[in-house]
């Protein structure tokens, strides 16, 4: 993307989630993208009229060659370890005035990478923090300005213009940040799972209370995710290893707190750790139980409305 106008845009891993959506998102704007993903079977149309082309950013066959020299914008959709392994390609490939956008899940890996194999390129990171079927309209996405220019400010203000709440960030801050909204979180919600694998009494569900039940339908979500995504984030984040052992810490000081008084000192702890926005997140959790079925474990004939 240049800060001229719609363009030539090539998104490597556009059959992917993310790369999907950046593509109908890009299309919409009038840019000309072809989505390059070993999982494509053939040269075809895909996502909004999108040209899909099968190969690999990291091992480019001539098509895809060509198609990265006459892109004014390349963007990695791909796992970190491939947006890695395609700097030494791409730094042969890529025209002198070019963007390069990745949407990797950890920053400081690739950044310490593309100072050494790709240093006179414009680049930007971005990570929507939201699973692309939710849609942009109000979302966060952390963008990383790992080398500024003209046309990195024209892709954060087209995110912007999808409807995203765009969160600029250094690439060290955005580890430490996901480290905390992302590898922390997962870690509770599994270590969740593992627990209740252990203890799982039959009517634990049947009986559960409205926290139990988000909890179960996080690990729903979760669990049934890719694995690969999940296991990126807990151990290429260098600072997700801070996150578990912060969590273990606090478990500890769970297990620690066996008179009332100290007790009292956890949960105000945690609740002081939500900041200025503890209400709002006080009174969101009680619209949430509000929506939550009363009736998730009945017979489908009773769910349904009709007596059996």
């Amino acid at each position: 993307m240049t800060a001229g106008g719609p363009g030539r845009v090539v998104v490597a891993g556009g059959c992917g989630a993310v790369g999907a959506m950046l593509t109908a998102a890009l299309s919409g704007d009038g840019h000309r993208v072809l989505a390059i993903d070993p999982g494509a079977p053939a040269p075809t149309t895909g996502t909004a009229g999108a040209a899909v082309l099968p190969g690999d950013i990291a091992a480019p066959t001539p098509d895809v060659a060509a198609a990265v020299r006459a892109a004014p914008t390349v963007i990695l959709a791909v796992p970190d370890a491939v947006a890695v392994a395609a700097l030494p390609a791409l730094a042969g490939l890529l025209r002198p005035e070019a963007l390069l956008v990745e949407t990797l899940s950890v920053k400081t890996p690739f950044a310490a990478a593309l100072g050494t194999g790709l240093p006179d390129r414009e680049a930007l990171g971005i990570n929507p923090m939201f699973a692309p079927a939710l849609g942009w309209a109000g979302r966060p996405v952390l963008a990383v300005r790992h080398r500024d220019g003209p046309a990195v400010g024209a892709f954060v203000d087209a995110v912007g213009r999808w409807g995203a709440r765009v969160v600029e960030v250094g690439a060290a801050e955005h580890d430490r940040a996901t480290a905390t909204t992302q590898a922390l979180t997962h870690a509770v919600v599994l270590a969740f799972g593992g627990a209740l694998d252990r203890l799982g009494p039959p009517t634990a569900a049947t009986a559960a209370p409205p926290p139990h039940v988000l909890l179960r339908a996080l690990l729903a979500r979760i669990a049934s995710g890719t694995p690969a995504v999940y296991h990126e984030i807990q151990v290429a984040n260098p600072y997700a290893a801070d996150a578990r052992r912060a969590l273990r810490a606090a478990l500890d000081d769970l297990d620690a707190a066996e008179d009332p008084d100290r007790f009292a000192a956890l949960t105000a702890r945690g609740y002081r750790a939500l900041g200025d926005d503890r209400e709002q997140y006080r009174a969101l959790c009680g619209e949430l139980f509000g929506l939550l079925p009363s009736d998730l474990h009945a017979p489908d004939a009773v769910r349904n409305g009709v007596s059996p």
